[in-house]
């Protein structure tokens, strides 16, 4: 929950407009959105508190591949695609590779769940690519 917990406190994201979202091929989405409710990450603030759009589930448009829910946070939210950070604990496929490769957003494994190194780590990632996109 650092990484979390940083995101909730630390000034900068704010100031940098940050915005959550959630990205789940669940087979089981009603479950998924309750335990978003029950992840508290500081008193009286949950994860589902601090996400603005999500896409949970493998029905309608959204499959198991996560380029799907992708498309639709994309076209919810107005955020480009190479504006977003993608975290992802799956270890029996590589979803981080499928969506960077497919629309172009910048990933990181995280196969332990998310600790703060690697969210640091796919900061960094992130950053490099947005210094490159930006020309410096």
């Amino acid at each position: 929950r650092k990484a979390l917990r940083e995101l909730a406190l630390d000034p900068v994201y704010k100031e940098r407009r940050v915005i959550l979202a959630a990205a789940s091929s669940s087979e089981e989405p009603s479950y998924s959105r309750a335990c978003l409710g029950g992840i508290e990450v500081l008193p009286g603030l949950t994860l589902r508190d601090m996400i603005q759009y999500d896409q949970i589930g493998r029905t309608g448009k959204l499959t198991s591949r996560k380029t799907t829910h992708f498309t639709l946070l994309h076209e919810e939210s107005g955020v480009p695609y190479n504006e977003m950070l993608f975290f992802d604990d799956c270890n029996w496929g590589d979803h981080c590779a499928d969506v960077t490769r497919s629309v172009g957003v910048v990933s990181q494994r995280t196969p332990h769940g998310m600790r703060l190194s690697e969210f640091h780590t796919g900061l960094t990632k992130y950053d490099a690519e947005a210094r490159k996109r930006l020309g410096g």
